[in-house]
């Protein structure tokens, strides 16, 4: 079984609070993070992706082209999709705001959703929210 905890993500500030999901003491999107910044060919697409974050964070709306909700799986838990031309980042709705679990890119959408639904099926199984 796997341990869950969270931090404020503090890239993003709104009237939503967005915090960063840890999985067995590993921050997913923080390693993704580490990831880009090793590739600097998506530098501006992720900070694209996090002024997304903020202007939704704000109360604002996207267009589907930049977010969109992950529906399917037999999870009732909202999950949705913030998205540029090459990369995601995937969020799910708490209290308040929304939990920060990872990021990916276009090519590897399928797969880091099938992940993104496991850890997510299984925090809310665990934590029985």
């Amino acid at each position: 079984m796997r341990t869950f905890a969270s931090e404020i993500f503090e890239v993003v500030q709104g009237k939503q609070v967005f915090e960063k999901l840890f999985v067995d003491n590993v921050c997913l999107i923080d390693e993704f993070e580490q990831e880009i910044k090793n590739n600097p060919r998506y530098h501006s697409e992720l900070k694209t992706i996090y002024a997304y974050m903020n202007f939704f964070a704000s109360g604002q709306t996207l267009p589907k082209t930049k977010f969109r909700e992950i529906r399917g799986d037999k999870i009732t838990q909202k999950r949705y999709e913030f998205k540029s031309k090459n990369l995601r980042v995937y969020v799910f709705s708490i209290f308040g705001g929304k939990m920060v679990v990872l990021g990916g890119y276009k090519k590897n959408q399928e797969a880091d959703i099938r992940k993104f639904n496991s850890i997510v099926k299984e925090y809310f199984d665990q934590y029985k929210l």
